[in-house]
């Protein structure tokens, strides 16, 4: 029997955060059929914009920019708590950092600690945009680093003074923070989203294969992945998390 619905081209994230998404489209039992491209987060945002893709794991950050989309209900890239993966490193404490390099590959984590370091942190750095090479590793003396994904973990060491920014997130808002969600540029098919929904839980639900199936031994010998899957990230698109992201927008339109 025909499908209701067409293959819709979904773009995901290339890192080790969003394994259980990608295993569980790839490997889910009644999956729906998709074309599937693994990119880095401002990518997917792109690719939504310029119809390159139907559906993908976009920054929260990057929605307002996107002339239509709806979020498909139901799973997300958030946490409750420290979430390890999106990291401001320094030099000096962060009440003393007097310049902030961001992170090219992430939209929202660095208007995250933009509005941090106005309404948490209490201070007015200067703003450099980071080259995307791996300088990642050393700051100047009262300088920061925004840092996510895999290469967060690996700058752990490096730096003396770490800020989790979904843990100060918390700390300052008492919600979670989500990332980004899975979003549309054109109306999906009801059918689709219950069974693009059942993949993603199954991924959820098989986190310690979706962990054995990368084959990274740098970030296995770095992390505990499969702890950091269970523990540090949470997944569902609840209330709580939809309050976050409208208060994270509204906060962000009195960024502009």
């Amino acid at each position: 029997m025909e499908q209701p619905y067409p293959v819709y081209r979904v773009s995901a994230v290339s890192y080790a955060n969003t394994l259980p998404f990608v295993y569980g489209l790839r490997h889910a039992p009644g999956r729906p059929e998709i074309e599937l491209s693994i990119d880095i987060p401002s990518e997917c945002a792109m690719r939504l914009k310029s119809k390159e893709a139907d559906i993908g794991l976009v920054p929260v950050a990057a929605l307002p920019s996107m002339e239509y989309y709806e979020i498909i209900p139901g799973y997300c890239l958030g946490a409750d708590g420290p979430v390890r993966s999106v990291m401001l490193f320094s030099s000096v404490p962060a009440e003393k950092i007097q310049k902030i390099y961001l992170d090219p590959q992430s939209r929202t984590s660095n208007n995250l600690v933009r509005i941090l370091a106005r309404d948490f942190w209490h201070i007015s750095p200067a703003w450099e945009m980071a080259p995307d090479d791996d300088s990642y590793l050393t700051v100047e003396e009262g300088g920061g680093r925004v840092l996510i994904g895999d290469r967060a973990f690996y700058a752990e060491s490096a730096y003396p003074w770490h800020y989790d920014l979904a843990a100060m997130w918390k700390e300052f808002t008492s919600l979670p923070f989500v990332f980004a969600v899975w979003a549309a540029n054109t109306r999906v098919h009801p059918l689709f989203v219950q069974k693009f929904n059942s993949a993603l839980q199954y991924g959820i639900m098989h986190i310690p294969e979706a962990a054995a199936s990368l084959h990274n031994e740098r970030l296995h010998k770095t992390i505990n992945l499969e702890n950091y899957l269970l523990s540090n990230l949470s997944y569902p698109l609840d209330n709580a998390k939809m309050a976050a992201i409208k208060m994270f927008l509204d906060m962000l339109r009195s960024l502009q």
